[in-house]
Formats: C-alpha cells, structure tokens, sequence
C-alpha cells in the first residue's frame, strides 16, 4: 500500500482537475476536501473519490462553476439551490454564510438543495468551529442512494444519512461528532472491497435478510443493505434518527427525501451554526468544555483500553500520525488515479 505526503497527494488531484478546464478556486476547495478526510483517517471520503468526481464531471453531471443561488433569505436562514456544482463548493458556502448570519443573530440554518456529493460532513463543521461557534450538519442523498434498510425491513429504503457536529475548545482541536445513521457509511464497503476484505457481520443483510460478509454483495443485484445504526440489537435507534435526518435535509430543504432508485443521487444539505458568543463567553464555555473533558476521562478504562476518547480524538490522532508518516492509499485506488 503505497503512502503519500499531503502535498503530493494535493498536486495529483490539482493536476487532473487542471486538465478537465476545473476553476482553480473549486477545484482546491474540493481537493482539500478529499485529502483533509484522509488525513483524519476518512478514507472512505477520501481520494478514493477523484475517479468518480471525474466520471460525473465528463458525464455532466457536476458542473464547474455553477452560480448557487439564493431562493429565499432573511437575517438568520438562507434557502440556496447548488444548482449541481461541486458539492464541496456548495457545502463551504452554505456553512460560511451560516456563519456570517449567526454573528448577526446568535443561531442561524441554511437549508440546501441541487447539490453534488459533498464528502466529509465533520470538515464543514470545523469551519464553524473554527469561528468559536458551533456547527451542525446533516445531509441526505438528495431523495438517492437508498442502500440503508428500514428497521425491520431488508431492502434499501434510505441513504446512509449522516450527522456532523463540531465544538470548539479554546487551543484545542474541537470535539467532533461525524456519524452516518447507519451502522457505516457506505465508503467504507467500497474501502473493503479495494483491499479485498471481509466485512465485519452486523454491517449488511443480503435480499433474504442474512448476514453476509462479502463487500461485493452491497454491489450485486439485487444488492445487499446496510442496517441502520445500532445493527441488529438497536437497530430501531439509528432508524429513527436517520428518518428525521432525511426530514431535514430532504424535505425541509426541497431536495426530497429518500425514494426510488430513479431519483438522482447528490446530497440535501442542512446546517445550523451556533455563536456561542450569543449565550455566554467563550472562555468560560471553553473552560467549562474541558471540566466536562476532564470528568469523562477520568472513568476508569475498560480491560484492554488505554484511554477514554472524545469524539473525533482519533482523527485528529491520525492527522498527526499519518503528517509524520505518510497516508496509504490502497493499491486499487492508486491503480485508479494512474488510470487518470
């Protein structure tokens, strides 16, 4: 498996998106994108990707420099049609002007529609974070993508519908929570089938509602489906979540939620910011944050467990990890983007 720098991986998704006539502002927004997800260990929304941006974008589907324009507007929501840009453009859009308006009027949603895969939501998050304020996101496929059973069910009824939330912490990276609502994105089978591995049980059901371990089975006909959230034990917890994540990022938004295989596959996008500036001093919300830390961490760690972890503590452990040695890249992606 070979392993790259940042930079490297930076200059080859430059480069093919150089040679397809790509704006150089979108095309680093959706490069930083891909290779900030591998950093953190997101290989799955990764560069595993640049094949696929490339197909939709000789397909037409994805169109450079598409306006996103604005639908319906006032002081703390926005209502905005991607128009079938880049996703990662759109989504950047939506989180800074949900931050722009949350500086005006404490808490602030921009809803989304008409917009192409957006990758990682925990990234957009952090933009908030960033701006000492609180970042929520949620996305559906657009009304797509249905590979997620319904509780009780073992046939594909919903997209992965994930959820991202990012707080910031005064000189620390920010507690990130970056989640599908089903028991695992559906990137992650496409990662296990590049490296020719099994899946682990509890992760799909094939058409007769059996547990199967085969990857290739998700892309068979008819294909397995992933089961929500809580697998087979609690598997009516991550059901019920996922529903209200397709409510808000499908219907709220305009873009539709999940249907029949014929709807086009994109995301409904739907974030609210908060300025935890409007509710109190940030110091003191910092400071409060890391005594909430503090107490969880003190717990004493189950057998074989070195240490408690926050959410999104192992990504930013892995950035670290991988800015010193290196992201590996499966060799079927690498065979991929040579093919490029």
């Amino acid at each position: 498996m070979p392993n790259f720098t940042t930079e490297e991986l930076t200059k080859i998704c430059l480069n093919v998106f150089q040679k397809l006539k790509v704006p150089a502002a979108e095309a680093e927004i959706v490069t930083r994108s891909m290779v900030d997800a591998n950093r953190v260990g997101h290989d799955s929304h990764g560069v595993i990707h640049l094949a696929k941006y490339v197909r939709e974008l000789e397909a037409r589907l994805i169109q450079p420099g598409a306006s996103i324009e604005t639908l319906h507007e006032s002081a703390p929501i926005a209502v905005l049609d991607g128009n079938w840009g880049f996703g990662p453009v759109i989504a950047t859009r939506a989180v800074e002007l949900a931050i722009e308006k949350a500086k005006q009027t404490d808490i602030s949603s921009v809803a989304v529609s008409r917009c192409n895969e957006v990758g990682r939501l925990g990234g957009y998050a952090c933009l908030a974070a960033d701006a000492e304020m609180i970042g929520l996101l949620m996305a559906n496929d657009h009304g797509g993508g249905t590979c997620v059973a319904p509780h009780g069910g073992v046939e594909g009824r919903l997209s992965t519908n994930p959820i991202a939330c990012a707080v910031p912490i005064k000189g620390q990276d920010p507690i990130v929570l970056d989640m599908s609502t089903s028991v695992v994105a559906s990137g992650k089978i496409r990662v296990k089938q590049h490296q020719e591995e099994a899946v682990p049980h509890g992760w799909l059901i094939d058409a007769e509602g059996e547990s199967t371990a085969d990857a290739n089975d998700f892309y068979s006909t008819p294909p397995a489906a992933i089961l929500p959230f809580g697998g087979v034990v609690s598997a009516h917890k991550g059901f019920g979540l996922s529903v209200i994540v397709d409510i808000l990022s499908g219907a709220l938004t305009g873009a539709g939620c999940s249907q029949s295989e014929d709807a086009r596959v994109g995301n409904g996008l739907f974030v609210i910011v908060i300025n935890v500036a409007s509710f109190r001093e940030f110091p003191g919300f910092s400071a409060e944050i890391e005594r909430f830390i503090g107490y969880l961490k003190s717990a004493k760690p189950a057998a074989g467990v070195d240490a408690i972890r926050m959410p999104g503590e192992r990504g930013w452990e892995e950035q670290r990890r991988r800015e010193r040695e290196g992201i590996p890249i499966d060799a079927e992606t690498w065979e991929q983007i040579q093919a490029l």
